[in-house]
């Protein structure tokens, strides 16, 4: 076991280098080599001349002349140019070979601002947010700006506060820079090494100063910045936040929605920055005080390294602490002996950034990375020996097998006690906040005395290290979200966070009285004229929706249009006649179940129909198809792709995935003989039933094919990796996909947010491609798949132009733009774990996909194969449980469970279209 590829052993081993004290500019318009995707050229953009990388992909190449051996700083000056993407993702090679691992993910933040659709004039003549039509205040969207910027490559892992170092020796080199999320310009690339910032006491006494006396010589000057009114962001999600919970936040409402702060969750990866604009009318000392709150971290603190125009003014000011607190807190920059930080200013307009950084918790972080990456691998090595469930009179001797273990468990146990003690030190107490690690260094003690119980401790061990994990996901992040921030000079005093009790009950007792007079679920005003929309998703992205079909379709259409939020019922509500107009995300067999009841429209009459339905993948519409008519548009669609561990795949010799399933079949005996499984979390038994060429049912849609020799090989097949490769059934993916004990799983691409987001100790250890496929008669391989989808659906009771009108809304909603935008608004919102898995194909490509995972998915995306749905779809898939739990759970006989099951269905697929009145021709029975 080793990580020598990590930039924590890199910059361990390279402590002592020197830095040599020099720079090394490199004009980026004289790169020696560029690849042809890559598109580049040279350029002037706003006067400055430019290497411009205007496709998502490729590589460049450029040389370099260092004079001194040593390690430097690498500088970017670059534009981000327009496009999906919310960061520039680079690799970053010197010589033709990684550095380290790090410089395979390196991100350049793009600079981000409100959009000005998301405001309005007042009667007053300002500038003010738009509200909806209960007063409700609208989140202002965020749009990107087009800039030039200087900044160094930085670590993305949250774990150095530093930028990042590269080794160079003396002589000529290549810097290779490579993408697949380009799109950028760059105009220097600068070696050098960063200055660190000075402390308070060897600063320039007439920039910084903690005298009373000498700050009190400037009078006057008290600047008041809303939060929520941030100048630039350095990530879409560092969008307006609300906070309802006192009268103290500003501005405030005991009844209205107001967007009145910034960062909350959000702003908590290293590296996040936001910048305020003031301006002062003279020169003079002033103190900053940030009214903020930190309750995600409990004992803990959340760290901002300060900048007043771009530059850090003392080392004091490189990681302002913010503590646990549930209610507000005014933070000021301090020296050691707590006194307050004056900063001197000239008059004129400055910028003051707040940037996320680690401070003292990165070091502790990278080392218990070392030690959670170390435990895991031992872990799948006591499972490759035990299995998951070791035999109770066996010892196997574990210590004997692996003779590293015990010595490396009491270093790992002394150091997760040292680290929890400098954790304690850190937070100023003793407390849970770090019980994981107190946990975990118990259970090694356990090994190491008892080490014949090792076996037993298996399961203990891994739930042990995913708390661990998780407890390092939690306090690796740097939550804070922040009010105001007030620039004053030393006469004045901070706004106060302390409640009076009278107005914190008035304020309660408000807002108690309000929830009785406001319905949240009704998003717009209803009217007789306007359509009635109901929305099957959480308020936020229901409140994107509306944002959207107010800022464009009503105001291109005139169309009116009230958008609710109504989770479920909709069946039931349309049979009762109260249901809506128009019902957007409705998914499953809703649509057919409606559409066989006479409640919603045949979209097919439509004459642009044809042309519409261009915009998804080629089988899509099967799912909303029923007796010919066509009751729906896809608006997100999933399906599976399979994930792989690609570190622990090559430790058993595997240099790819498999491509087949008769490949995966091969490799599972290697696999399953160290205890290492396979995962399968998506329809199997339909992409198995598809890959043949087959549907489930007959050309009338009257009776299943289970019968036909090709679905039960494919039924027998699916059961066979349970009966005989002894697949779960069930389990966790992410923790299985996580720990290396699943190195293969199947499942919705959606997979790809979670593991992005909450696993970053594995980031750059797996990746992503296509499901194996089956091999046909011909040698050709089929990866086709089944995949579920939501979509728009017209209710019947509308008359024609009312319909007509609903028609052009969901056709406006699934359209390329709207999509696109939809998904940038949620990403927004939640982030990479919020991707939406849009139906609609060109919208997917102007999604934050790099241009290999988007190639990817469009790949699998095009070789869906849907299976139709008919009234009675509930016993075709609850008949196929049941045989599959009879085959797998009671041994029985895989061909004879399926044929029972599929008479059992045919009568009910019968009887269901019989209750329905619906005429069939019946199938023949022999």
């Amino acid at each position: 076991m080793n990580r020598a590829s990590t930039y924590s052993t890199f910059y361990d081993n390279h402590l002592d280098d020197p830095r040599p004290d020099v720079e090394v500019a490199i004009d980026a318009t004289q790169y020696e080599n560029a690849s042809e995707d890559s598109g580049i050229t040279t350029e002037t953009i706003d006067g400055v001349s430019a290497m411009v990388w205007p496709n998502a992909s490729g590589s460049v190449d450029f040389r370099v002349s260092v004079p001194e051996s040593g390690l430097y700083n690498i500088q970017f000056t670059y534009y981000a140019l327009s496009s999906a993407a919310n960061d520039i993702e680079l690799s970053l090679l010197i010589d033709g070979e990684s550095p380290y691992a790090t410089a395979d993910r390196i991100l350049l933040s793009k600079k981000w601002v409100d959009s000005e659709k998301s405001y309005a004039i007042d009667e007053n003549g300002n500038r003010a947010v738009k509200t909806d039509s209960h007063g409700n205040q609208i989140r202002p969207t965020l749009a990107e700006l087009l800039t030039w910027q200087t900044t160094p490559l930085k670590d993305t892992d949250g774990l150095f506060n530093d930028p990042l170092r590269f080794y160079f020796s003396e002589g000529e080199h290549v810097i290779t820079i490579e993408s697949d999320k380009a799109r950028f310009a760059l105009s220097e690339i600068l070696l050098y090494n960063e200055e660190p910032t000075p402390a308070l006491a060897d600063s320039d006494p007439n920039l910084v100063t903690t005298d009373t006396s000498k700050a009190s010589s400037t009078t006057g000057i008290n600047i008041y910045l809303e939060g929520e009114e941030a100048d630039y962001r350095s990530d879409i999600t560092l969008y307006a936040t609300y906070d309802r919970s006192t009268y103290l936040t500003s501005p405030s409402s005991p009844t209205k929605m107001l967007y009145n702060t910034i960062g909350s969750a959000n702003w908590k990866n290293a590296g996040q920055s936001v910048t305020w604009k003031f301006t002062t009318d003279k020169a003079g000392w002033v103190k900053i005080g940030i009214r903020g709150k930190q309750n995600q971290m409990r004992g803990l603190y959340s760290n901002r390294r300060l900048y007043i125009d771009g530059v850090v003014p003392c080392a004091e000011a490189e990681a302002v602490k913010f503590y646990y607190s549930e209610t507000w807190q005014c933070v000021t920059p301090t020296d050691a002996d707590g006194n307050v930080i004056y900063f001197w200013v000239e008059a004129g307009e400055h910028e003051l950034t707040l940037e996320a950084v680690p401070g003292e918790i990165g070091d502790i972080m990278r080392r218990l990375d070392d030690i959670v990456y170390y435990l895991n691998s031992y872990y799948r090595q006591i499972l490759q020996i035990t299995s998951p469930t070791p035999d109770e009179y066996n010892t196997y001797m574990i210590h004997r097998q692996i003779p590293s273990i015990l010595p490396d468990f009491e270093v790992y146990a002394q150091q997760l006690r040292d680290i929890k003690t400098e954790i304690e030190v850190l937070a100023g107490t003793e407390g849970t906040e770090a019980v994981s690690l107190e946990t975990m260094a118990k259970l090694l003690d356990k090994c190491i005395k008892r080490p014949d119980d090792i076996p037993s401790m298996l399961s203990q061990l891994k739930d042990d290290i995913t708390s661990l994990s998780q407890w390092m996901t939690d306090y690796r992040s740097q939550y804070l979200e922040v009010d105001i921030i007030e620039i004053q000079s030393a006469e004045y005093e901070f706004s106060t966070t302390k409640e009076s009790f009278l107005k914190s009950l008035g304020f309660a007792f408000q807002s108690f009285i309000g929830s009785f007079f406001t319905d949240y679920n009704v998003l717009s005003e209803d009217s007789e004229d306007a359509l009635n929309v109901w929305v099957s998703l959480g308020r936020d992205q229901a409140q994107i929706v509306k944002e959207l079909v107010d800022s464009y379709f009503v105001e291109e259409t005139g169309i009116q249009v009230a958008v609710n939020l109504v989770q479920g019922g909709i069946l039931e509500a349309t049979l009762a006649g109260k249901g809506p107009d128009v019902a957007l995300f409705i998914g499953g067999d809703f649509p057919i179940q409606l559409a066989a009841r006479d409640c919603i429209v045949d979209i097919s009459q439509y004459d642009d129909y044809e042309e519409v339905i261009t915009r998804f993948a080629p089988n899509i519409m099967t799912l909303y198809t029923y007796q010919g008519g066509v009751y729906g548009l896809p608006i997100s669609q999933n399906f599976p792709m399979m994930f792989y561990r690609s570190d622990v795949l090559q430790s058993f010799g595997f240099s790819e995935p498999p491509d087949t399933w008769d490949e995966l079949i091969g490799m599972l005996p290697t696999l399953q003989r160290s205890y290492m499984g396979v995962g399968l979390n998506f329809d199997v038994f339909g992409s198995f039933i598809v890959q043949r060429g087959l549907n489930y049912y007959n050309e009338s849609k009257t009776a299943t094919i289970f019968d036909d020799p090709m679905a039960v090989d494919a039924f027998e097949v699916w059961t066979k990796f349970y009966t005989t490769y002894s697949f779960q059934q069930t389990f966790d993916q992410f923790t299985r996909f996580r720990t290396g004990e699943y190195p293969i799983i199947i499942t919705g691409y959606t997979f790809y947010n979670q593991l992005y987001m909450a696993a970053p100790e594995i980031r750059g250890l797996w990746g992503f491609d296509i499901t194996p496929g089956y091999i046909r008669e011909d040698g050709s391989i089929d990866h086709s798949v089944t995949s579920s989808s939501a979509g728009g659906i017209i209710f019947s009771k509308l008359n024609e132009q009312q319909r007509s009108d609903a028609w052009e809304l969901i056709k406006w909603f699934t359209s390329d733009e709207i999509q696109a935008e939809y998904g940038r608004s949620i990403e927004a919102l939640l982030g990479p774990m919020g991707r939406f898995d849009t139906a609609n194909m060109a919208a997917l490509s102007q999604l934050a996909w790099s241009q290999s995972e988007l190639e990817l998915i469009l790949e699998q995306m095009e070789n869906t194969v849907e299976i139709d749905i008919i009234p009675a779809t509930y016993i075709v898939t609850r008949n196929i449980t049941n045989a599959f739990r009879e085959t797998v759970n009671l041994n029985k006989n895989p061909r004879d469970t399926l044929l029972w099951f599929n008479r059992d269905t045919n009568d009910e697929i019968i009887r269901k279209y019989e209750e329905l009145g619906i005429e069939i021709e019946l199938p023949d029975e022999n």
